[in-house]
């Protein structure tokens, strides 16, 4: 039985997130289909990510590690 995108997400981040360079786990899209989206802080550290879980295409995203903004950051108005 195929799970739910939600469902297989919050599965693949149990299981990423205790790995040393995942930032994060979310859903989105890539060339227009609903994929699993894991972010890396280091590009290469990407390499050992499955392409699909649990029925889901998965799109690693590489870039540094989250940091939050300030509620005056950006264009808010």
């Amino acid at each position: 039985m195929k799970r739910t995108i939600e469902q297989a997400q919050k599965r693949l981040a149990d299981e990423l997130l205790r790995r040393s360079g995942v930032s994060g786990v979310g859903i989105g899209a890539h060339k227009g289909e609903p994929c699993l989206k894991v972010y890396v802080s280091e590009r290469d550290r990407g390499k050992s990510i499955p392409n699909r879980f649990e029925g889901h295409p998965v799109h690693v995203v590489g870039g540094g590690p989250f940091r939050a903004q300030t509620a005056d950051a950006g264009d808010a108005k």
